[in-house]
């Protein structure tokens, strides 16, 4: 079961209808973010993800704390996944169909277990621009700050940071960024020295250690990768703070 790192700009006021029924939040990230552009992709990244998935989810799950721990240990179960053997860096063939399912799901605009969204809501009020870093987003936070969590600093708080909203989703609840702060980000990922410094915090060995998700970064484009993705998100804020947009996101 992959970990995506998902982020979604969103008008002031479709923010204020999320904070007042946080239920909303559901129907904001319902649906494929781009780069699902068809079934057999997605089916293929499923599949391609399983094969060393019992490792990389283990170290992403040993970096959160208990209580979140203990969620993606229930969701694991519910999807006929069993922990332990995940532990035990076994459990690929459950992890395959989990996988599987879970893609065919997304692509058809919907969490699993839950029923097709109707096509009045697939295009919904205020939503800007759907961003996911794929399996990227512990690596970039990690080249940004240093650390495996998130702390106070801003740039900690660009991937993992927020103020939660709304219910479990599996990897914990979403978390918002009001427009004030997506601007100081989008500030902070423009800082001149930023790129310089991630580069010199990518230590394989160490990000192993650390259990940054997903575990190996031994192919020698990984830096490149990492720093791709990061590119993305930068002018993602940036073109959220130019808009005046507030930012949703979330780990799916």
């Amino acid at each position: 079961m992959s970990m995506m790192g998902r982020f979604v700009q969103v008008s002031p006021g479709r923010l204020k209808q999320i904070l007042d029924d946080p239920s909303d939040v559901e129907a904001l990230l319902r649906g494929s973010p781009q780069g699902a552009s068809s079934m057999t992709e997605a089916l293929g990244n499923a599949l391609a993800s399983a094969q060393r998935a019992p490792e990389a989810l283990m170290g992403a799950i040993n970096s959160l704390d208990p209580a979140n721990r203990e969620k993606v240990a229930k969701a694991l179960r519910d999807l006929g996944v069993d922990p332990d053997a995940i532990a035990r860096g076994e459990g690929r063939d459950a992890l395959a169909k989990a996988l599987v399912q879970r893609a065919k799901a997304r692509f058809a605009g919907r969490a699993p277990g839950q029923p097709p969204a109707s096509a009045a809501g697939a295009l919904t009020a205020g939503k800007g621009a759907d961003l996911s870093i794929d399996k990227a987003w512990h690596g970039v936070h990690y080249l940004l700050c240093g650390r495996a969590v998130p702390g106070s600093d801003l740039a900690s708080q660009v991937v993992m940071g927020g103020t939660d909203v709304g219910d479990d989703l599996g990897y914990g609840p979403a978390r918002y960024f009001t427009p004030d702060q997506v601007a100081a980000m989008a500030r902070e990922l423009s800082r001149p020295n930023l790129e310089a410094e991630m580069n010199a915090r990518f230590d394989p060995d160490q990000m192993m250690q650390l259990g940054i998700y997903p575990v190996q970064f031994d192919d020698p484009d990984d830096r490149d990768w990492l720093m791709g993705e990061f590119r993305k998100l930068r002018q993602f804020y940036v073109d959220a703070s130019a808009a005046g947009l507030a930012v949703v996101a979330c780990i799916e």
